[in-house]
């Protein structure tokens, strides 16, 4: 090697030495008790902070043995009294946390820090694969399975969900429900939070005579909370709705009203869900139909998690012969992808 070459090799290192502890530097987590956590900071929720060191999976540790925190990275950061700044975590000490907003340093008291994620990407998907089986033999001969997926699409300010469900029950050889359910809805975020949007939906149960039922609507609706921990909307419309029931059609005018509820707890290993859906028909005998599905999934491998829910159904005027209520209490497997 000659000695020009060397010199290269030697600049090489020495600029790599001091390259490769600055990278490191950006995102650190400053404990008072004196300790130094390098790693990504995930996220701030529920009193702890989540980070995801090179050489270790994702960890949370208690905000309140947090001395500071410095990171390179934008953040959503929400304060106690409800304000939200987009900063960046630089330093601080004394039990405060400097924040630069817009190139401007900001210094708060880290009890004042409630929750902090990274700001929501512009494109975003995120599916659900529920798969619900109990059979039984001797005695009780049943099956019943219910299938669900969904897909909420997020591109922008434009959002769209579909959900399927498919379920089958059956007693000693005879079938007592044959559900096929599938909803779309899109919403456009014209005015953050208040949205406009499309609701359409199909419904069918021949063992209870509804051969069909099928909707189309237009909604307004705002967002009391949507951030990547937890997402509450409500939304209201009008709509026109045709059905089948007992072999007779009917269709006319209806009121619309959906409600979408979802909360992460225990740093994302739990998330609770309540989704809420009411169709008051202006036409025939005024029936209103209320749908519900409320529940837990919790995290068990990755993307894997066991799931809870409760199903409710309720008609005023249901087919004849049919339960004005169908209640269901569902436990089985999923997969988030």
């Amino acid at each position: 090697m000659t000695i020009k070459l060397q010199k290269y090799v030697f600049l090489l290192l020495v600029i790599g030495v001091f390259l490769f502890p600055c990278s490191s530097a950006a995102e650190q987590v400053m404990m008072k008790n004196g300790d130094i956590i390098s790693g990504q900071v995930k996220k701030i929720l529920d009193g702890e902070l989540f980070i995801k060191p090179e050489y270790a999976d994702e960890f949370s540790v208690d905000m309140s043995a947090v001395e500071s925190i410095r990171s390179d990275m934008l953040y959503e950061v929400e304060m106690m009294d409800g304000s939200e700044v987009v900063a960046k975590f630089s330093g601080g000490t004394d039990g405060r946390q400097v924040l630069t907003v817009d190139n401007e340093e900001l210094s708060i008291s880290m009890t004042d820090l409630l929750e902090a994620s990274e700001p929501d990407p512009w494109y975003d998907r995120v599916s659900h694969i529920d798969v619900n089986m109990v059979w039984n033999g001797g005695n009780t001969d049943s099956r019943n399975n219910l299938f669900f997926f969904d897909t909420n699409l997020k591109t922008g300010n434009h959002r769209q969900l579909f959900e399927l469900t498919v379920r089958r029950d059956e007693t000693k050889g005879i079938s007592t429900k044959e559900q096929d359910l599938f909803s779309y809805n899109y919403n456009w975020i014209f005015n953050e939070p208040w949205y406009l949007g499309v609701t359409a939906g199909f419904e069918r149960d021949p063992v209870r005579e509804l051969d069909y039922r099928h909707g189309l609507g237009v909604l307004i609706g705002r967002d009391i909370f949507n951030d990547r921990h937890k997402h509450f909307t409500i939304s209201a419309g009008a709509g026109y709705t045709r059905e089948e029931i007992g072999g007779e059609k009917d269709s006319g005018p209806s009121a619309l009203w959906h409600l979408r509820y979802e909360h992460d707890l225990k740093g994302g290993d739990i998330e609770f869900f309540h989704n809420q859906t009411l169709i008051i028909q202006s036409y025939g005998n005024h029936n209103t139909i209320l749908k519900t599905n409320s529940g837990f999934r919790y995290d068990l491998l990755k993307d894997i998690y066991a799931n809870v829910s409760l199903r409710y159904d309720y008609e005023t005027d249901p087919a004849p012969g049919a339960e004005n209520n169908d209640s269901t209490l569902v436990f089985g497997l999923g997969a988030e992808f």
